[in-house]
């Protein structure tokens, strides 16, 4: 299946498949563009088929275009509107994962940065993050919300390589509105 969607990048259906079917629920693509994720351990029960459903139905009814950009850029071009909404999930600072290789301590202070330029223009976000994990802590960005409405998140982090429950974990969303 993975093969046959990074021949025809085209094939949403097939994409969408590949999250349902693809480790965590995740996406990742390597620099040529290609889905890379392994199969996760998710069946097709009840609950993915009520949600391949819903998407379908979204689909239908909604015109939906992907873009690859940076995301500031992206953001920069919307000119938002009284109900519009920002939900960012960014590579966590402190954990191994390959998708976020890249990401750095530059990066994350200009991400809280971004997100404080979105607050000054009234736009409602959300954001996840990891501020602790394996001994490590994410200083600037556990310092950074505690200027808005922080809410622990209550899940397993885990990993393709080491499946167990991750107690010494913390993950957060952090919003400038209240729930």
């Amino acid at each position: 299946m993975r093969q046959d969607y990074n021949e025809n990048k085209d094939n949403v259906l097939l994409l969408y498949l590949l999250l349902i079917y693809g480790f965590n629920h995740m996406i990742r693509f390597n620099s040529k563009g290609d889905f890379n994720l392994p199969v996760g351990n998710v069946d097709f029960n009840k609950n993915v088929y009520t949600a391949l459903i819903n998407y379908l139905d979204f689909r239908k009814d909604n015109e939906i275009v992907f873009e690859n950009t940076d995301y500031q850029k992206f953001l920069n071009n919307i000119k938002f509107q009284e109900k519009d909404y920002v939900f960012l999930d960014p590579p966590y600072l402190i954990s191994m994962s390959e998708y976020n290789k890249l990401w750095n301590d530059k990066k994350e202070v200009e991400l809280c940065n971004f997100l404080d330029e979105l607050n000054v223009r009234g736009v409602k976000f959300g954001i996840t993050n990891l501020i602790y994990h394996k001994g490590k802590k994410n200083e600037t960005f556990n310092n950074w919300s505690k200027k808005y409405n922080v809410y622990d998140i209550d899940s397993n982090y885990i990993s393709f390589n080491d499946n167990t429950i991750k107690s010494n974990s913390k993950e957060i969303f952090v919003t400038n509105y209240k729930k």
